[in-house]
């Protein structure tokens, strides 16, 4: 028997090494940032750097080298998919920091008003938690909500796998990048390790350099008009 599976939702991972004394440097200047609006409670949920006005990282210089960086992945993603880079402009359109402390986690959500997104691991411990990625349109769901946990727990589904599970998890390692479609809805695992786990996150725009005979890609805003 051959199976096959159509449809790909395509993720790439990739390895970014820092120096430490850089490494040290980032951290640093991620705490100061968290240290600014410190929550008073103990909260269930990470400090995420984007709604607590710091969603413009990579103005600041120091994080302009791990940026650069960072670009090369994302022309690689461009190429993956066969997008011709040549043809856009490629902004970033937010850049955060997220700091997970032990038991924290994010809940699913998307990132609907860019393209692409992508989270760094600048500080990943063993046990911090991975990302996991959901889909809503399940192909192979033949009867709906046939593939739901009561199911399962009614054995009616005998165990989650590939062909039935909506959600993959990607626990990586530290230094490196997962790079996805904003539109996909991700998470993150609850932190069990004892230290934080930091990650670097942004949203990417594209726009075409010249519109011209294209309909659906966005302009460039260069042709825009301001009212």
């Amino acid at each position: 028997m051959k199976i096959f599976n159509l449809f790909p939702l395509t993720v790439i991972q990739k390895k970014i090494f820092l120096e430490d004394t850089e490494r040290a440097s980032l951290i640093a200047e991620i705490n100061k940032m968290r240290n600014e609006n410190k929550q008073e409670i103990k909260s269930n949920y990470a400090w995420t750097g984007d709604t607590k006005g710091h969603e413009f990282l990579f103005s600041n210089s120091l994080f302009k080298s791990i940026s650069k960086k960072i670009s090369s992945v994302i022309i690689d993603y461009l190429k993956t998919l066969e997008i011709n880079p040549e043809n856009l402009d490629i902004y970033y359109q937010r850049s955060w920091a997220t700091y997970t402390d032990i038991e924290q986690n994010i809940n699913f959500h998307t990132h609907s008003q860019s393209n692409i997104s992508f989270a760094y691991y600048l500080l990943k411990p063993p046990n911090s938690g991975g990302i996991i990625f959901r889909s809503n349109d399940l192909q192979n769901e033949i009867a709906k909500n046939i593939f739901t946990n009561s199911k399962l727990d009614k054995s009616l589904i005998n165990k989650a796998n590939q062909y039935n599970s909506d959600r993959s998890m990607f626990d990586l390692d530290q230094d490196s990048i997962i790079v996805f479609p904003s539109k996909t809805a991700h998470a993150t695992a609850p932190n069990r390790s004892n230290l934080p786990r930091i990650s670097i996150s942004g949203d990417i725009s594209i726009m075409l350099k010249d519109s011209k005979g294209f309909e659906h890609l966005m302009p460039n805003f260069h042709n825009w008009t301001k009212f």
